[in-house]
C-alpha cells in the first residue's frame, strides 16, 4: 500500500496528464502526439527517457491503425519517404544519444518552436510533388525524429498538399509516421538507449494513453478544429520559450 502511495505524486500527474494530453492531440488530429510529449517530458527526465518512451507508446498506438493504412496509402509515394527514413532515421538517433542532453532538449524546443509557428502562419508547401520531392521531406521528417519524435509535420505538410482524398491523406500520414516510428524504436534499441525502466514506463502509461486517444477521437465532433489547434500551437510555443530560457 505504502508503495502505491508513494507513485501519487505532483510529478507523476503530470506527467500522466501529459501523456493523456498527447494521446487526445493524436486522437484528434490523426497525428503530432511527440510534438506534444517530446517536449514536456523533458521537463522531468532526461531527453533520450523522454525521445524513448514517446516513440514507444506511438508504435504501440500505430499497431491497430496500420493495417488498413496499409492497404488504401500511395506507395509510389510512401516508397521513398520509406527509403529516406531507412537512411536519415539513424543519424537522427545517433545525435540524439551522443549529444549533451541539455543540447537535445534546446534542439527538440528549437524545433517545436519552429514547426509551430509555420503552422501558427497557415504556411503550407506549394512546390512540385514526385519520388525527389517525397525523399527529401520524408528526409527532413526521419531526421528530426530520430532527433526529437516530432518530425510528423514536416512529412504532414507535405502529403497534405498532394491531389488524393482524405482517406488517402489519412493513410499516407498513418504508414509514414508508423515506419519512422519502428525505425527510431529499433535504432535505439541496438543504441542501447531502451532501458527496463523505458519498457515500465511505456507498459504503465499505455493505457492513460489510449483514454486521450479515445477522448480525441470524440471530441472531433463537439470542438471547432481552428480554436483547438490553436490552444495546442500556442501552448507548444510557452513550452519551447520556457525550455529554452531555463
Amino acid at each position: 500500500m505504502e508503495t502505491v502511495l508513494s507513485l501519487i505524486t505532483l510529478e507523476n500527474a503530470a506527467i500522466v496528464a501529459i501523456i493523456v494530453a498527447g494521446g487526445f492531440v493524436r486522437g484528434y488530429t490523426g497525428f503530432g502526439s511527440g510534438l506534444v510529449m517530446a517536449p514536456l517530458l523533458t521537463l522531468f527526465w532526461g531527453p533520450v527517457e523522454a525521445v524513448a518512451t514517446t516513440v514507444g507508446l506511438g508504435v504501440i498506438a500505430s499497431v491497430q491503425v496500420l493495417p488498413g493504412g496499409v492497404r488504401r496509402c500511395d506507395w509510389r509515394t510512401m516508397a521513398p519517404m520509406s527509403l529516406a527514413a531507412v537512411l536519415f532515421v539513424p543519424v537522427g538517433t545517433f545525435m540524439l544519444v551522443s549529444l549533451d542532453p541539455e543540447i537535445v532538449k534546446n534542439i527538440i524546443a528549437t524545433i517545436v518552436l519552429f514547426l509551430t509557428a509555420i503552422s501558427l502562419r497557415g504556411w503550407t508547401y506549394k512546390g512540385p510533388a514526385g519520388p525527389i520531392p517525397a525523399f527529401l521531406a520524408g528526409s527532413v521528417g526521419s531526421l528530426v525524429n530520430g532527433i526529437a519524435a516530432i518530425g510528423g509535420p514536416a512529412n504532414v505538410m507535405y502529403l497534405m498538399s498532394l491531389p488524393n482524398s482524405a482517406e488517402r491523406h489519412r493513410a499516407n500520414i498513418i504508414v509514414i509516421t508508423s515506419v519512422i516510428g519502428w525505425l527510431v524504436l529499433l535504432n535505439m534499441i541496438v543504441a542501447g538507449a531502451v532501458s527496463q525502466e523505458t519498457v515500465i514506463k511505456v507498459a504503465l502509461l499505455f493505457v492513460p494513453n489510449m483514454c486521450g486517444v479515445w477522448a480525441g477521437s470524440k471530441m472531433f465532433a463537439l470542438l471547432p478544429g481552428r480554436v483547438f489547434r490553436l490552444i495546442v500551437l500556442w501552448m507548444l510555443v510557452a513550452v519551447s520559450v520556457a525550455i529554452l530560457v531555463t
